[in-house]
Formats: structure tokens, C-alpha cells, sequence
């Protein structure tokens, strides 16, 4: 069986000393294109241990039901590489609304946040997002250079700002 990100499995997840390992639910992170050059996958430790759950970096999970868990339950960023022979079963998928969630939690957890745009601005073609996505983008990086502007901190050129939004 072909696995795809979001999916939630049942695998013998090491324990972080790698002294051992437990059958407990994972989520797979990694993506398609990962998938077609590298035969295991990368998983997120999933818990139902709510009362352990760390805010900053954790997520919790708001359609665990549907994803096929028996109990609330919260992804924390601790990944594994699991080769696919080694998953037990998969009990379901993650909803996109908390793949989403995990996504932004792992970028918080591997500190990719502050390079996400970057990476953005150079790989992605933005004519092919939802228009409110791109609107968002545009309304706070125009917000954004207006303060820089205004505070003296850098160089902007807002006639080429005013010259693209009348244009």
C-alpha cells in the first residue's frame, strides 16, 4: 500500500533513547516528492497523553475522530524514518484542516518559519493560489514596507508600490 502525507498509522515508534520502541499512532509527514526518491517514510509522533501537550510546539488535534484515533489525541514534532514494511495499519487520514496545523507546527518546531518566505517567493508561482491567499500576502507586505518607510529604517521606493497598485 502506497502511503501519502496526512495519512495516520499504527508503527513501532522508537523511544527517543532508541532503547526500544512502542506500537502507537504516527502521522505520515513527508511528502510525494520525498516519497519518489526515498523508500521510508518520515512520521510525527502522535499522543493521546493530552495533559503532556506543549502549546508552543505541539498541536492538538481537532478531527482526531475522523482521522481514525480512539481518544483526543495531539501530534508533537518528534520525527522518525520508518520504512513503509514496518506499519502495523493505517487507521485513517488527517483532515486538511489539521494536516494544515501540523504543517505550521513542525515549521515552528524546525525554526523554518523565518525562510518560508524566502523559499516561497522563489519557488512558488503565486498565480496559481487562492486569491485571498495572495491578497493577504500583498496587503501585509504592503503594510509591512509602509512601516518600514514611514520609521526611516530602510530605502523604499513607494512610487513603485503606488505605480503597481494603479497600474
Amino acid at each position: 500500500m502506497a502511503f501519502r502525507r496526512g495519512d495516520v498509522v499504527l508503527i513501532p515508534f522508537p523511544y527517543t533513547d532508541l532503547s526500544a520502541s512502542k506500537t502507537r499512532p504516527a502521522v505520515v509527514v513527508s511528502s510525494d516528492i520525498y516519497h519518489t526518491r526515498r523508500s521510508e517514510l518520515l512520521l510525527a509522533y502522535v499522543s493521546s497523553r493530552i495533559s503532556q501537550v506543549d502549546p508552543a510546539i505541539d498541536y492538538v488535534l481537532t478531527d482526531w475522530e475522523d482521522a481514525g484515533l480512539l481518544k483526543p489525541s495531539y501530534v508533537r514534532p518528534k520525527v522518525a524514518a520508518i520504512e513503509p514494511t514496518l506499519i502495523v495499519h493505517c487507521v485513517g487520514a488527517l483532515s486538511n484542516r489539521d494536516l494544515l496545523e501540523v504543517d505550521s507546527c513542525l515549521r515552528r518546531a524546525l525554526g523554518l518559519i523565518e525562510t518560508a518566505l524566502d523559499d516561497v517567493l522563489a519557488e512558488m508561482d503565486l498565480t496559481t493560489q487562492p486569491v485571498a491567499t495572495v491578497q493577504a500576502l500583498a496587503e501585509k507586505s504592503v503594510a509591512a514596507t509602509v512601516a518600514y518607510a514611514s520609521a526611516g529604517k530602510s530605502r523604499v521606493d513607494l512610487d513603485r508600490l503606488r505605480q503597481l497598485l494603479s497600474g
